[in-house]
């Protein structure tokens, strides 16, 4: 019991490197390796995080690729990045631009069955959300059409038919688990992850 609310209280920190995403990674596991901190990093690009800003914003317009890479970090290696950030454009040519505490994220989805043993499926699925996540705005309807039974997966006419769509909030790290086991349902559509910053 104990785990679980020390798992609960968790912090992470969105920190932002101006600077070549290889460089970055580089970077934080030469340092991660040289501290032996058992540190949690995820990568915004690759991990389906949000993380449009102004600078992105103009490359984009641009056609220019932006210099910079967005980092989910937890908290005591967000502490030595901001011990760090003083020398690092000197030691790396890297800068921290932004250091930010995650107060929150959340996950949009929304899905549409036409058999209920996939909307079995997903709801099992958002029904045991791991502690530290819960769901919000959660609607789901189901229609049956005894008229269309034994019809094929590919006609209009189904005689099952579920939708459902909703917010997933909480932990970042635990959304971005979340949204990599979603990916192996393919009637779920998602968007990218959203953070609350401090």
């Amino acid at each position: 019991m104990a785990n679980s609310k020390q798992a609960a209280k968790k912090s992470f920190y969105e920190v932002v490197f101006g600077g070549k995403p290889k460089v970055v990674r580089a970077y934080l596991a030469g340092l991660i390796s040289g501290s032996g901190h058992d540190a949690t990093i995820y990568y915004s690009f690759e991990d389906g995080v949000f993380h449009e800003g102004k600078v992105e914003r103009l490359s984009e317009l641009l056609h220019v690729r932006a210099l910079d890479c967005h980092v989910i970090v937890d908290g005591e290696t967000s502490s030595m990045l901001k011990k760090r950030a003083k020398k690092l454009p000197a030691e790396t040519g890297l800068e921290i631009v932004a250091n930010k505490h995650v107060r929150s994220a959340s996950l949009e989805f929304s899905f549409e069955t036409f058999a209920k043993r996939y909307d079995d499926e997903i709801v099992e699925v958002f029904k045991n959300l791991p502690l530290g996540l819960r769901l919000d705005g959660y609607q789901r309807n189901v229609k049956l059409d005894p008229e269309a039974k034994g019809v094929e997966s590919y006609a209009s006419a189904h005689h099952y038919e579920s939708t459902g769509s909703g917010l997933v909030i909480g932990r970042v790290d635990l959304l971005i688990e979340l949204r990599k086991k979603l990916h192996q349902f393919p009637l779920i559509k998602m968007n990218e992850i959203n953070l609350k910053l401090a």
